[in-house]
């Protein structure tokens, strides 16, 4: 997937002015942020594309923002070392989405993320995102069919520094769910209780949230920002693309 596709042509396919991009925070007061996935073994990434956005949010000060899933399975190690050593030959300053607040002196950035329930992968991540001082964000799906194994690898990755963050409770369709069984429904199944398990087990009140499959609907958006600071989608059902 060509990421200038998928940003406005104005911020990224050839000309440098300044212009909101809808892929990257600009420290506005934007609560719905949109990430772009880079999984590159079904799509083959285009790297001068990634070299673009992250020169281009140096440049303008605003943090780009994308994700990804499982390492070795979803993305290959070299891609993730080669994203985050661009961000370095760029000087971008990593953040996690709790740090994405207007309040913030803006800087040039790169929030980048890994979702769903993976962590025996994402530890095979670990010792590069040290390597690279990137700290980043999980957003966890399925806490409680995850072992405990699995649990204490979160707990090691929060220790390096990496912020997590909800990502429902089952990984479903939203707006399909919301559809079926009401928007009520949806909270109390899917939404607060991932929130909960996090609290439970001693991670930080969420200040984030992510939809999967990028779905969502402004009535989801309006039910769950009193909640958190900002919720994220993906480049399709992105509402500033």
């Amino acid at each position: 997937m060509k990421l200038c596709a998928l940003v406005l042509a104005a911020a990224a396919c050839g000309d440098n002015s300044r212009a909101p991009d809808p892929l990257a925070y600009d420290w506005d007061d934007r609560r719905v942020l949109c990430s772009q996935p880079i999984d590159d073994y079904e799509v083959p990434l285009d790297f001068g594309n990634i070299d673009f956005e992250l020169s281009t949010a140096a440049k303008n000060g605003y943090v780009a923002i994308i994700h990804a899933h499982v390492p070795t399975e979803t993305i290959a190690l070299a891609t993730l070392e080669h994203v985050f050593e661009l961000a370095d030959h760029y000087n971008l300053t990593y953040f996690t989405f709790r740090e994405l607040v207007p309040s913030a002196t803006p800087v040039g950035g790169l929030a980048f993320a890994f979702d769903d329930n993976s962590p025996d992968q994402w530890m095979l991540a670990r010792d590069m995102l040290n390597a690279h001082g990137a700290k980043i964000t999980l957003f966890v799906t399925r806490w409680t069919d995850m072992t405990d194994a699995e649990h204490a690898e979160i707990a090691t990755l929060h220790a390096d520094g990496h912020d997590v963050e909800p990502h429902t409770v089952n990984h479903l369709h939203g707006a399909d769910y919301v559809a079926q069984y009401g928007l009520d429904a949806y909270m109390a199944d899917e939404v607060l209780p991932s929130f909960t398990v996090l609290t439970d087990a001693g991670y930080p009140t969420p200040v984030a949230f992510a939809y999967p499959f990028g779905d969502h609907t402004p009535e989801m958006d309006a039910a769950i920002l009193p909640y958190v600071n900002t919720v994220r989608t993906t480049p399709g059902p992105c509402p500033n693309y």
